[in-house]
């Protein structure tokens, strides 16, 4: 009993400090001395308000290989640790930012935001995260925000008769704001939530903003006016204290709020349906406000809701927007100029964000409507494609899966093949004509898992010269661009992340394991694949292996081979990036000397010689590309050195960055050495797994151990491992070098 009073006396210590800190109730002449305080939090817009807590997040760069671009740290949901994070989707972020500032700019918001893309590609997820961050940022000091209501008191708690005198009694408290609620005969609350400073007229205003020099007024705050109600009330006090603007005051209760989705404060969502979003009913009919002084019984008072009402000063999401009739929100092209709309006798005005989602079918149909032109001038447009980096579709499923799974043990792999599989349906096939003629023939042979490589890494293939390399690299942010202006963008066609995420789960409820299996993620992708009357992008025309989903699976499982190898030789300490790179800096070494005829320190004879010819030929037979010399090979390396020391002064040479494909030569170059040994003691491994102990000698056995603690180290179990290391001596046993293997 102790315990739990001493626990609830701290939390109402807690509260109530909690309480008094937040400023969460002031009566308006506090109010106004915060303003002067802090002009910066009280003087803004909703537009404003989202540009600031946006600010207040930060942001960072994001280097690909496709471009550089500012990410927003408001979409990473770090307050949340994560949960409502969106992955990728930078370049869409910042164009959401940008019409955020454009609306700070303008001092109002006089467009509807609209997101539009295929299915399942983040649009309501970016809105969400917006929403998220918002109702934390709302809980912060600096996101403050405050509405009033009026407060009526009973007239034996005050001297003199309330609302009939002009005079001001020395017994009347400052403000009715703190009394208690024995004490007040009737609470009227600003539904609109009504920004206090609203009760200033606009010279009053005015001249407020010029006494704290502040300049950079929204456009709500510089010409703004009281909801219907509240003006009819303050009219009222005002006539009955013979113009005292000081006791109509002493009514005002300034109160703190905060945004809330779930609550409808601050925040709304929209569903596809035909009702208005707004509506109103009177309020003087109800009977809980028999108790309003009597100067105001005589008014007609109507209170407004609706989900236009409850994000007033705030966000709004029309979910699905052009799922509706048209009808159903043609207001919207009044609301966005104007910022009001008509409800009822009312014209109720505000000033929230309107942020609206839609699929690119329901969006092309409405171009086609005739009053297309009109909306298209209060609309802003921001696409919002599909993934193209499964770097960034992996964080997807990565965050979703394992708590959906409750602790199975998945895979190495499992989830980041299925991820790679979906991108690899939303490529789009270059179109050649369009690129330089000396890239031409490189970019009519690139397959879409090349093209996914160069997305991701920057990698090239390991075919190409270093000439090719190096031309193909300079068009990748032209090759991602390709598309953009096109109607059927990259990006639009493609397996959505919802069909995979269900593709996933349902693999972990295949009975042939006990875990996720890559071999049941392959088996739910061939099944969705049989699957073409559902599904657009399973009908669409194949261009070079593009398209074709069948084809872009078995690029995975090759794929998928080539990484089992690397993790084989890896677990047996066969395979070491460092030993791969301290080699190739040997050999840029003699190179180096070799182009300024120098001569080299030989660390063994302890004398100076001439670079190693035979030496650097032997790795130059596993580095060089068809036709191209050892000469030509040496000099473009020694440009290519020479070319990143320019960009980067300050930073050492890294060879695992800039030699890439060379790295990934040498090492399958090696591997190939190595296939044979590693074959038998994958053999070696399967019968030991199964028991079968029959002619395998004492080292086999160490060697299946070290494979099997090897593998375990690198997130497999026993089970898991089993099938990978079958899978790969049935299917893996030979693959060409140009398909792709573990990054460096």
């Amino acid at each position: 009993m102790a315990l739990v009073s001493q626990f609830l006396a701290q939390l109402s210590e807690n509260r109530q400090h909690l309480f008094v800190n937040s400023q969460s109730i002031m009566s308006f002449n506090q109010y106004l001395e915060d303003v002067v305080a802090k002009p910066g939090c009280h003087i803004r817009n909703s537009g404003q308000y989202f540009a600031d807590m946006i600010d207040s997040f930060g942001s960072y760069e994001v280097v690909t290989p496709i471009k550089t671009t500012k990410r927003y740290r408001v979409f990473d949901a770090d307050f949340t640790q994560g949960e409502g994070r969106v992955f990728g989707q930078d370049s869409v972020m910042e164009a959401i930012v940008s019409q955020i500032s454009n609306f700070v700019r303008a001092g109002r918001i006089d467009k509807l935001l609209l997101l539009h893309g295929p299915n399942g590609s983040a649009k309501t997820s970016l809105v969400h995260a917006l929403a998220q961050a918002a109702e934390y940022y709302s809980l912060s000091p600096e996101g403050s925000l405050y509405q009033f209501s009026w407060v009526f008191p009973h007239k034996e708690s005050v001297s003199g008769s309330l609302g009939f005198s002009s005079k001001t009694s020395s017994t009347k408290p400052e403000s009715y704001a703190f009394l208690n609620n024995d004490a007040v005969d009737a609470l009227v609350v600003s539904e609109q939530s009504d920004h206090p400073l609203l009760l200033l007229s606009v010279p009053e205003r005015l001249d407020l903003f010029n006494r704290i020099n502040k300049h950079k007024i929204p456009d709500v705050l510089q010409r703004g006016e009281l909801s219907h109600k509240n003006r009819q009330i303050f009219d009222a006090l005002l006539a009955s204290y013979h113009g005292n603007i000081s006791e109509v005051l002493r009514h005002i209760r300034v109160e703190r709020f905060y945004y809330s989705r779930r609550y409808k404060k601050g925040m709304s969502v929209v569903e596809p349906q035909m009702s208005v979003d707004a509506f109103m009913r009177q309020l003087t009919a109800d009977q809980s406000l028999l108790a309003i002084p009597s100067s105001l019984r005589h008014l007609s008072l109507y209170e407004v809701s609706g989900p236009l009402i409850e994000a007033n000063r705030g966000l709004i999401e029309y979910s699905d927007l052009l799922k509706r009739p048209i009808d159903a929100w043609k207001y919207l092209l009044v609301a966005c100029e104007q910022a009001q709309v008509s409800v009822g006798t009312l014209s109720v005005f505000f000033d929230l964000l309107l942020i609206a989602t839609s699929n690119e079918l329901h969006l092309n149909s409405f171009k086609e409507y005739p009053d297309w032109p009109s909306f298209k001038g209060r609309i802003e447009l921001i696409r919002v494609p599909y993934l193209l980096r499964s770097h960034d579709e992996l964080g997807i499923y990565q965050t979703q899966i394992p708590r959906a799974l409750s602790g199975m043990h998945i895979a190495p792999h499992a989830i980041a093949l299925a991820a790679r599989w979906a991108v690899l349906t939303r490529l789009e096939p270059p179109s050649v004509a369009k690129y330089p003629a000396h890239v031409q023939e490189i970019i009519r042979d690139l397959s879409p898992e090349e093209k996914l490589d160069l997305y991701n890494d920057g990698e090239v293939p390991l075919r190409l010269s270093q000439r090719q390399a190096r031309d193909l690299k300079a068009h990748i942010g032209f090759m991602a661009a390709e598309y953009q202006h096109d109607a059927n963008y990259e990006g639009r066609f493609g397996a959505s992340p919802r069909e995979i995420r269900t593709l996933i789960l349902n693999a972990a409820h295949d009975q042939r394991f006990d875990h996720v299996s890559v071999g049941a993620i392959f088996d739910q992708i061939e099944q969705l694949i049989e699957e073409k009357s559902s599904f657009d992008f399973l009908r669409r025309e194949y261009v070079r292996g593009y398209r074709d989903s069948t084809y872009l699976l078995q690029s995975v499982k090759t794929h998928y081979q080539a990484l089992l190898a690397d993790e084989a030789r890896m677990a047996l300490g066969l395979f070491s990036k460092e030993s791969y790179i301290d080699l190739f800096a040997r050999y840029v070494m003699h190179v180096s000397a070799w182009t300024k005829k120098e001569r080299l320190l030989d660390p063994l004879l302890g004398r100076k010689a001439e670079a190693d010819e035979s030496f650097m030929k032997n790795l130059e037979s596993k580095l060089l590309a068809a036709n191209e010399s050892n000469d030509e090979f040496r000099r473009q390396l020694i440009s290519q050195i020479g070319a990143y020391k320019l960009e980067n002064p300050q930073l050492e040479l890294n060879y695992a960055q800039i030699f890439s494909s060379h790295l990934r030569r040498l090492k399958e170059s090696i591997y190939q050495e190595q296939q044979v040994m590693v074959e038998r003691i994958i053999r070696v491994f399967l019968k030991f797994s199964e028991h079968d102990h029959a002619a395998i000698d004492e080292r086999e056995v160490n060697y299946a151990k070290a494979l099997k603690e090897g593998l375990i180290k690198l997130g497999y179990q026993e089970s898991s491992a089993r099938w990978a290391m079958a899978y790969l001596l049935k299917e893996g046993q030979t693959r060409s070098l140009s398909q792709p293997s573990l990054n460096f």
